[in-house]
């Protein structure tokens, strides 16, 4: 005899739908949004639906309890908890996890395991077998109990349909809620045979399990008879923080407000929701108005209604395409937004939009409402100081109340500068903005002024019925001197000299400028700005490489080193662009390159030199710590000569010292010939 508890045999499966709730008159709705992003944010729907997990007996292995504070904690938003099976079985964790899950703070609900049987009487007992342990479940969280269809207990479609319809309208005439049903694609069509009347009436829970439980792109197949579903459940092995083992985790298709409305007495529950993202003022007495909506019933656009101070001023449809929309609510897809004109007087006025409920919601919801004018409206985008003393200044601007060109005034500091006209076309304003008209750009250059900082403001001249020339914007410029401008950023000692970095640049030129060094007030240098320097080109907005980084040979000691920029265009001097007081090391340096062994000889090789001196060094060698010889490093090194310019080429060096027998350590050491402190270890080598 199989002696398994009735939870054993429960499908593995995804559950529970929702659909509107009670019919009601309709009201005036409307949802917006602006697609404004020269001006105004979009209000894109939030990313992601809520989830909720699902949970029975299975969930308690080993009386192990659930953790609802930490399920609420790892975001989860409801829990279902099965409350019986048949009518004999009551889930013994089902009070301990439905009041827990409510002082999470998590939506809860009851779902029923069915055992369908003949007669149809055994669905009116279980109906009240489970609302004998739940209750009607009114609270502000709680959600509409749940029939959970899976089996057909050996009866027909037509018996099966007859069998579930009789437990819901039971559930619903002792509860005075709308159920919602818990039934699988294929279950549905061909065990239950789709009756449309059960699908026009109760929500939908749907099981269907993608292979990747975090795709974005998987849709369900949702069963004939409803649009999309309330309730996905998308995975039976989901890992959650307080639950120990594997449990079914599911998504909410709509927003909080519809499962918020969906709790309680549920009347609000098929609601439309959506946003008025956006109203602006167009030429001609018009309004753009933008947003989206969406009407839970129905995977269809919903009207949206807009009124302006309480008046209606028309009807657009929630049909344009909103892809932010579709991925933040895949059951409904991308065309629910609305963008369009209106009829609405000149003057100050408020806007509000409607989403017009289609189904089973109470209400028509307020999308949102916007203040709007008949000022002109635009941006000051750019104002560019150039060498010669110019000014450009550009951007645009339109007045809703007409569809010609519009004047711009520009101030310089405050002072009057000149007042333009938008005539540059701009088809990307005109294509954010309909109804911009055909030139609402604008162009104003300032010639003949002196080198410094500047603040360049336009304002927008009123034509209509607004009431002030609103300012475009305000940006701070410099002009730059005809001069070179640049930088000595670092002076770095270095055996032989100092290691320069730096920018210089001309504002007459796009070319790399020189710049010339000098050692303690000596020239030493000229050298070419023409390292990439990214920094500069970005902060200046000029293209091309402007950097320099070099090496200055000098003698040992303190040395000054200054960096001039060398003026390229109509300036009056070669500006410093900076000294650094540098200690040189005034040791020699050089390099021990090979010792090789040779019977009872070695031969010593490398390059030295001395800073202080461009004559050549002297190298003592030592075998395991006695005298070994002398060399002189006066030797061809055209590569060392490169590498040094200062020092001349001619200091290689190469020595033959006697070993005797056995292993040797060979050392060289490098004689100091000026102002340096030691004669320092060249380097060692054991043969």
């Amino acid at each position: 005899m199989d002696m398994r508890h009735p939870d054993d045999e429960r499908f593995v499966s995804a559950r529970r739908a929702s659909r509107p709730g009670t019919r009601s008159p309709r009201r005036w709705a409307l949802v917006i949004v602006v697609a404004l992003a020269l001006l105004l944010g979009v209000a894109a729907p939030a990313g992601g639906l809520m989830t909720g997990v699902d949970v029975a007996s299975w969930q308690h292995p080993n009386g192990a309890p659930i953790n609802w504070t930490q399920v609420r904690s790892a975001g989860h938003t409801f829990a279902f908890v099965k409350a019986t099976e048949g009518t004999t079985y009551t889930n013994p964790w089902f009070r301990r996890d439905f009041d827990g899950a409510g002082a999470a703070g998590l939506y809860r609900g009851a779902y029923h395991y069915a055992r369908p049987a003949l007669p149809l009487s055994t669905a009116t007992a279980q109906a009240r077998y489970m609302v004998s342990v739940t209750g009607t479940l009114g609270g502000g969280a709680d959600l509409p109990l749940v029939l959970d269809l899976e089996e057909t207990g050996g009866l027909g479609p037509t018996d099966l349909a007859a069998w579930a319809r009789t437990f819901l309208r039971e559930l619903e005439a002792l509860t005075g809620r709308t159920p919602i049903i818990y039934v699988g694609f294929f279950f549905w069509r061909d065990s239950v045979g789709a009756p449309p009347d059960i699908a026009s009436r109760y929500r939908l829970w749907l099981p269907s399990y993608p292979v990747d439980p975090n795709s974005t792109t998987f849709r369900p197949l949702v069963p004939a008879g409803w649009s999309t579903w309330t309730f996905w459940q998308y995975t039976s092995t989901g890992s959650v923080p307080g639950i120990v083992g594997s449990v079914d985790i599911n998504r909410f298709c709509c927003d909080s407000g519809t499962l918020a409305s969906l709790a309680g007495a549920g009347g609000a529950a098929g609601n439309p929701f959506g946003n008025l993202d956006g109203v602006r003022r167009i030429p001609g007495g018009r309004v753009e108005v933008t947003g989206w909506a969406i009407d839970p019933d129905t995977t269809a656009p919903v009207d949206v209604h807009v009124y302006a101070d309480g008046r209606y001023a028309g009807m657009l449809r929630a049909d344009t395409d909103r892809p932010d929309v579709g991925a933040a609510y895949p059951g409904f897809g991308a065309r629910h937004g609305v963008r369009g004109q209106l009829a609405v007087p000149s003057g100050s006025r408020e806007v509000c939009a409607y989403a017009i409920n289609v189904a089973s919601g109470a209400w028509n919801p307020k999308l949102g409402c916007r203040s709007i004018d008949s000022e002109p409206l635009g941006h000051l985008e750019n104002a560019v100081g150039r060498a010669g003393g110019v000014i450009d200044a550009s951007g645009w601007a339109l007045d809703p109340d007409t569809s010609g060109p519009i004047d711009v005034h520009v101030y310089v500091s405050g002072r009057w500068g000149q007042s333009v006209a938008t005539t540059v076309s701009r088809p990307d304003v005109n294509a954010a903005l309909l109804g911009a008209g055909p030139t609402p750009g604008f162009q104003a250059r300032f010639a003949g002024l002196s080198p410094g900082s500047y603040s360049v403001c336009a304002y927008a001249i009123n034509v209509g019925a607004g009431i002030t020339n609103p300012l475009l914007g305000c940006r701070d410029v410099g002009i730059p001197r005809p001069e070179p401008l640049g930088a000595l950023n670092g002076a770095t000692a270095r055996p032989g000299g100092v290691q320069l970095s730096g920018w210089a640049l001309d504002f007459d030129t796009p070319d790399p400028v020189d710049v010339h060094v000098y050692v303690d007030g000596v020239f030493e240098r000229r050298a070419r700005a023409d390292k990439a320097r990214p920094d500069v080109g970005g902060f200046f907005r000029t293209s091309g490489a402007h950097g320099f980084d070099l090496v200055i040979p000098t003698g040992g000691g303190r040395r000054t080193v200054c960096v001039y920029g060398i003026n390229a265009g109509p300036g009056s001097y070669n500006p410093l662009l900076g000294c650094r007081a540098v200690d040189v090391p005034g040791d020699p340096f050089g390099n021990l390159e090979s010792v090789i062994r040779n019977g009872s000889t070695a031969s010593v090789n490398g390059w030295a030199l001395d800073p202080d001196t461009s004559g050549p060094v002297a190298v003592h060698v030592y075998v395991d710590g006695g005298w070994g010889g002398l060399a002189v490093a006066d030797l061809p090194r055209p590569d060392v000569g490169s590498a040094f310019p200062r020092s001349g080429p001619d200091h290689g060096f190469s020595l033959s010292v006697p070993l005797g027998a056995g292993p040797r350590q060979v050392c060289a050491y490098l004689i100091n010939v000026g102002p340096g402190t030691t004669n320092p270890l060249l380097g060692c080598r054991r043969v």
